[in-house]
């Protein structure tokens, strides 16, 4: 399996991949296309800088509350982050006991199947311990 593709900009961050997205795409950037990279490769990180961007655009409508996205490269995590990170971990891991009660504890109810959706998808391609 290819290694992750993240920005080199992310490289510093030393987040987990769904963070360090969710924070740079948060602050609205785009960053320019990477050379070398196969038509393959350079399809699947479009995508999934896509997906990060949806994602970090829709949060805000998804939960109860405004979530708290610490810029890119700040150390440690928020509450926020870290909420995604155990979502992301339990819907990779299948324990949808576990997903079910995270997202009815901070999700909007009409927004939890797509958040469901979006962190899970984007967790699975990045492959979020």
């Amino acid at each position: 399996m290819p290694a992750p593709l993240l920005a080199p900009e992310l490289d510093r961050d030393r987040q987990p991949p769904l963070i360090a997205l969710l924070r740079f795409h948060a602050l609205a950037c785009r960053t320019s296309p990477r050379a070398g990279l196969t038509p393959e490769d350079a399809a699947r990180a479009a995508a999934v800088e896509d997906m990060a961007l949806l994602l970090a655009r829709m949060l805000p409508v998804l939960l109860l509350r405004r979530p708290v996205l610490w810029r890119p490269g700040t150390a440690g995590r928020s509450f926020d982050e870290d909420w995604l990170l155990a979502l992301a971990r339990a819907l990779r891991a299948g324990d949808a006991d576990s997903a079910r009660f995270l997202l009815t504890r901070r999700a909007r109810p009409e927004g939890a199947a797509t958040l469901r959706m979006l962190v899970g998808d984007l967790a699975e391609r990045l492959d979020t311990n």
